[in-house]
């Protein structure tokens, strides 16, 4: 029964995200599969519920993924940090360097080596220095274009 809790926390909501990216063994069909066989076995609904519950979720978390895949190749190429290739969400400038990065690609870069990875130099998460602008104009961006995602979506639906 834990492993099919619906309960809202970060860290099964971090579960249910990963399912879908093992591309190697997850499809959506195996939940309905699984439901049936634990129906047969006489398994109590409500533990058959809670995991058609995650089939929901883990859909919804690809179908999430795959916008996200979208945005980054729509994005300015300003828009993506240049360590991960990943859309930025929190971007901060490298003082030494002068280069941009997302906070959360430096800062965990930072955990292993302090130093920053364009120059060499010694580098702390209290040097980087936010681009809030930045950071406002990928925000307005993405909006517009998962609004644009969506309407692709709806017409391809229709």
């Amino acid at each position: 029964k834990a492993v099919v809790s619906t309960q809202s926390t970060g860290e099964e909501e971090a579960f249910v995200a990963a399912i879908p990216r093992d591309g190697r063994s997850y499809h959506s069909k195996l939940f309905e599969e699984t439901a049936g066989k634990l129906r047969k076995l006489y398994v109590p609904e409500e533990i058959v519920s809670d995991l058609l519950k995650v089939s929901q979720l883990a859909e919804r978390a690809v179908t999430s993924q795959e916008d996200e895949e979208a945005l980054t190749d729509r994005a300015p190429n300003h828009f993506l940090d240049p360590i991960l290739g990943t859309l930025m969400s929190e971007p901060v400038l490298l003082p030494s360097s002068n280069v941009i990065v997302d906070r959360p690609v430096i800062a965990k870069h930072l955990l292993s080596d302090p130093i920053d990875p364009f120059n060499r130099q010694p580098l702390n998460m209290s040097d980087v220095v936010p681009q809030d602008e930045l950071r406002d104009e990928i925000n307005v961006w993405k909006i517009k274009q998962l609004e644009d995602i969506y309407r692709e979506r709806d017409s391809e639906g229709d």
